[in-house]
């Protein structure tokens, strides 16, 4: 059976884990992680220093300061990152810098034209986290991903360049 490939966000996650908010799987997460948390998340309005989201292979994520990374929404652009527990920020979310919604759209559009290798999965999430980039030449990976200040025409030039999707 093919599915539809998307982006996937943490509204993806929030929905396989019957939750409906950001704050209520921060939470949920949390309660499983137990004392292992020196700062469980405090349900608060963001504060400190912001994150920003990306692509990662077909994800959005938002990258903390101490390596770990965590998919994030654009509805409910806050960020805990359950590797550290935003430890410097004393459990407090931090908010999340998207692009603007129409640039995201534009984004997914043209990543989602890179094809790829599904490599597994039992959940849409795991097919997409599992999915490889199709085209790897001499001049370059063509993966579904994207970082703050590339352009969406920096995205279609490199889809033309490796001649990848037509």
């Amino acid at each position: 059976m093919q599915h539809k490939m998307k982006v996937i966000n943490a509204q993806d996650y929030m929905k396989r884990e019957h939750v409906n908010t950001m704050k209520e799987r921060i939470n949920k997460i949390c309660k499983k992680m137990g004392d292992t948390l020196d700062t469980p998340f405090v349900d608060c309005e963001p504060v400190g220093k912001p994150v920003y989201a990306e692509v990662n292979f077909g994800q959005w994520l938002a990258v903390c300061e101490c390596g770990g990374a965590e998919s994030v929404d654009p509805d409910e652009p806050i960020f805990y990152c359950f590797s550290c527990g935003n430890y410097t920020n004393h459990g407090k979310p931090r908010k999340v810098i998207f692009p603007p919604k129409k640039e995201i759209k534009d984004i997914e559009t043209v990543l989602l034209k890179r094809p790829v290798i599904i490599k597994g999965g039992t959940h849409m999430i795991e097919r997409t986290i599992n999915a490889r980039p199709a085209i790897i030449d001499n001049k370059g990976v063509l993966s579904r991903s994207w970082k703050p200040g590339e352009t969406v025409k920096d995205l279609r030039k490199e889809n033309e360049s490796i001649k990848a999707v037509k």
